[in-house]
């Protein structure tokens, strides 16, 4: 029955596994206003529309401000396309090779063959971007679905959390002081993973945002908060938002032959792997291993390796998973 259970909850596991984890973070808030309500289903409804905000709001805003600038960004090439100045620079009798190289891309660009070539990959890139809108819209009632059941599984869980973790402990055939270490160890990895991934993203926000403001980069308050919260995301992290605008610093200094422009594009480039992309490496793994004591191997590896088998929760449950494990095998030395 527990392996047919399992199968029929499958493939929502990782939703499962995301309202427990919300319902941890956000556990001491119900215990707050519970203490002043009394109630504990109006309680737990109350800190579930707060979680949906804390977690839609930001991102809705991010994309916002991030779709303007691409819908801008976008109509000033078509106007450059259409208009042939792409690449528009007055070099004058200038000699240098750089002058030379961008005189002969102008005139290239200027071809109406290659004008076409560009402005067909434009509308390539216009509809490979409109269908992967409409695969998005065909996945939204399952993303909802799922987005349901994690709200479901946190309101149950602040309002029976405490029940639910007295019958679990009832069920490990543990020593009591065993059982407490294991609870303990449990909260203290959850609580440093948690706390420790929230860090290294304000970290690398703020890192970026420095990098953006030293090399010249628009707005660079607001790119450093979206590059918190992407940092939070595996396998696109950061350089999601500092990379293209180093290309584009590069591509402004070149259209310019402006080498200053182009020398901050490099250096921002350096500062994007060397100090905010191996932030997350080097910064993580020795945050949560102190915070947790457990070795930061472990961490590095349960980060890894829950994202391989859960997905952007792994995150968490791949650490604790190493963590108890090393700590039943501690127990299991000291009863033999």
């Amino acid at each position: 029955m527990v392996v047919l259970s399992f199968y029929v909850v499958l493939p929502f596991l990782k939703a499962i596994l995301a309202g427990m984890i919300l319902s941890y973070v956000f556990y001491p808030v119900y215990t707050k206003i519970n203490k002043k309500l009394n109630r504990k289903n109006l309680s737990s409804l109350i800190v579930s529309v707060l979680v949906i905000l804390v977690i839609t709001l930001p991102f809705f805003f991010i994309i916002n401000a991030v779709s303007k600038e691409a819908y801008t960004t976008y109509i000033i090439t078509r106007q450059k396309v259409s208009s042939g100045s792409l690449i528009s620079t007055d070099c004058g009798q200038a000699a240098n090779p750089i002058c030379k190289f961008v005189d002969y891309a102008e005139a290239k660009f200027n071809d109406p063959q290659i004008r076409y070539q560009i402005d067909n990959s434009i509308k390539k890139a216009s509809t490979y971007v409109i269908d992967g809108a409409s695969n998005f819209v065909l996945s939204v009632p399952a993303f909802f679905l799922k987005f349901f059941i994690i709200i479901f599984v946190m309101f149950f869980f602040f309002r029976d959390g405490q029940l639910m973790v007295g019958k679990i402990e009832k069920l490990l055939p543990l020593k009591k002081t065993h059982q407490k270490y294991v609870f303990k160890k449990f909260k203290g990895v959850m609580s440093a993973v948690i706390y420790g991934n929230l860090i290294v993203a304000v970290i690398q926000g703020a890192l970026g945002g420095i990098g953006f403001f030293i090399f010249g980069v628009p707005s660079p308050i607001l790119w450093g908060i979206v590059m918190m919260f992407f940092s939070l995301i595996p396998y696109l992290g950061s350089s999601i938002v500092w990379f293209p605008a180093a290309l584009m610093l590069l591509f402004n200094g070149y259209v310019q032959l402006d080498n200053t422009i182009m020398v901050k594009g490099i250096l921002l480039i350096v500062w994007g792997i060397f100090i905010v992309g191996l932030a997350d490496n080097f910064l993580k793994p020795k945050i949560i291993g102190n915070k947790a004591n457990i070795h930061p191997v472990l961490v590095l590896l349960g980060v890894l390796g829950g994202l391989a088998a859960f997905g952007v929760i792994g995150l968490i449950i791949g650490p604790i998973i190493l963590a108890l494990l090393t700590t039943f095998i501690k127990i299991y030395e000291e009863e033999k």
